[in-house]
């Protein structure tokens, strides 16, 4: 019954993750790139999900460390790179935007 839960949480925290990056994405293009470039048009956010996975995927480097932490650590550690993060991304564009 673990195995589900901690199966079911790992695939909810991939999906909500890649929503609010793709939401953090398209907010960071709105504020930053769409000025600069006029051209450019706003993205949404299945497209900005997109891009980011793209980006992710072609930028991404796996290096292996021995992980001695507990699952949970793991999982907490998961969590903080796919919600707090973004989070952190966007709270530090939005100060950005305060001295433009």
């Amino acid at each position: 019954m673990e195995i589900i839960l901690a199966i079911f949480g790992v695939t909810a925290m991939l999906v909500i993750g890649s929503i609010w990056r793709g939401y953090v994405f398209s907010v960071l293009w709105k504020w930053f790139i769409v000025p600069v470039f006029p051209a450019m048009p706003l993205l949404s956010i299945p497209v900005a999900i997109g891009i980011a996975m793209v980006v992710s995927f072609l930028a991404y480097q796996y290096t292996y460390t021995k992980d001695d932490r507990s699952e949970a650590a793991k999982l907490g550690g998961a969590f903080g790179v796919s919600l707090l993060y973004p989070g952190l991304v966007l709270l530090m564009g939005w100060v950005v935007t305060l001295f433009l």
